[in-house]
């Protein structure tokens, strides 16, 4: 079985983890300050403006926290996103008002978003879809003349680049997603870029339940702490960390390798008729991470989509859909805010057509 994700660890990754299991220090520890240390160094941060996180939802919600969203506030984003991008929205008791996407590329259409701004509008979070970059230009330049906020959802496209910058170091902050199927992994977790400083001890805090001192390690008296705000536990462990170490060392080898697989697929399917191919590649001033190749079949019927992605399985080649749903048109959502289904025309037609192909670094050319 050709499996959409397989992640690995590494010999010094499980070294590293023995070592943590012998000092007894699970979490605060030094994996976890000299991991968010090398993730600012290979943003090409001046300083260390990043701040690993229990996952991408959490980094997502903290930075919420950390600018006071309430009931009321309106975050404009994608409607083909993963439900994360809402959910940490939504939580904070903000409204999530979902934009349709491009057709061709899978990202936000930017020429809706400004249609979309009210006076309740306090941010714009933007989904780099699949690792093709979204124009980080225009929205910066949206979010200028109203004064918004911009969020970056880079939980699919940690390494990719516009005009040599990183996502996720376009906006105000940017979170990043480690899990088993991402280009990175951590086995669970995340991270958040967050530029403001005062923003940044703020959230360290805040993911460590709102302590006064969030390092136990700088206290002057051990297991003695006060709380100055309401905070969650959306730490990372130093287990986490120590993989994501190993993993940091490979991203640049990881991505040539994606990109590499997507190109000789792209190669051999490009002209077949029954489908088109979602354009997740590098072009001119954008760097892709090459997350998935996906195509969009021709016939609009679920049902066919959902038949060859069984039949795919059964030749043991395992896909998977980015994303099954609109966010708008999940249950939830279109029954508390009553979306039609009418609605979002180019965000079903990915959701409810589309297949997505593994090229991560476990497929292998033959």
């Amino acid at each position: 079985m050709i499996k959409f994700a397989k992640p690995t660890v590494n010999k010094n990754a499980i070294t590293k983890i023995k070592d943590i299991f012998k000092s007894g220090i699970f979490v605060h520890g030094y994996n976890t300050l000299e991991f968010e240390r090398k993730l600012s160094k290979f943003f090409k941060l001046r300083k260390n403006n990043v701040l690993t996180t229990a996952s991408c939802t959490a980094a997502l919600h903290l930075y919420y926290i950390s600018i006071g969203l309430k009931k009321g506030d309106e975050v404009i984003m994608s409607a083909q996103t993963h439900v994360a991008t809402a959910h940490a929205v939504e939580i904070c008791g903000g409204k999530p008002v979902f934009v349709d996407c491009e057709l061709k590329t899978g990202n936000i259409d930017t020429k809706e978003i400004i249609k979309k701004i009210t006076n309740k509008t306090v941010c714009i979070c933007i989904t780099h879809f699949l690792g093709r970059p979204t124009d980080m230009f225009k929205i910066l330049k949206i979010a200028k003349k109203y004064n918004l906020k911009v969020l970056e959802d880079t939980a699919l496209s940690i390494g990719s680049k516009i005009n040599g910058k990183y996502t996720g170091t376009f906006g105000n902050a940017g979170a990043f997603s480690f899990h088993p199927v991402k280009i990175i992994t951590t086995g669970e977790g995340g991270a958040l870029i967050i530029k403001d400083k005062k923003q940044y001890q703020l959230i360290k805090s805040l993911k460590s339940f709102g302590y006064d001192i969030a390092d136990p390690n700088k206290r002057k008296i051990p297991g003695n702490y006060n709380i100055n705000y309401l905070g969650l536990n959306y730490r990372l462990s130093e287990i986490e960390a120590a993989i994501g170490l190993e993993e940091l060392k490979k991203i640049k080898n990881k991505i040539l390798i994606r990109k590499k697989n997507y190109n000789t697929l792209y190669s051999k399917i490009k002209n077949c008729e029954n489908f088109f191919i979602l354009d997740s590649r590098s072009e001119k001033n954008i760097v892709s991470s090459y997350y998935a190749l996906t195509i969009i079949l021709n016939s609009k019927s679920k049902r066919i989509r959902n038949n060859l992605i069984l039949k795919l399985k059964k030749n043991n080649i395992q896909t998977s859909i980015y994303y099954p749903h609109p966010v708008p048109l999940l249950n939830y959502y279109r029954k508390k805010y009553g979306f039609h289904s009418d609605k979002f025309k180019n965000s079903k037609r990915i959701a409810y057509n589309s297949i997505s192909f593994p090229v991560a670094p476990h497929v292998k050319i033959r």
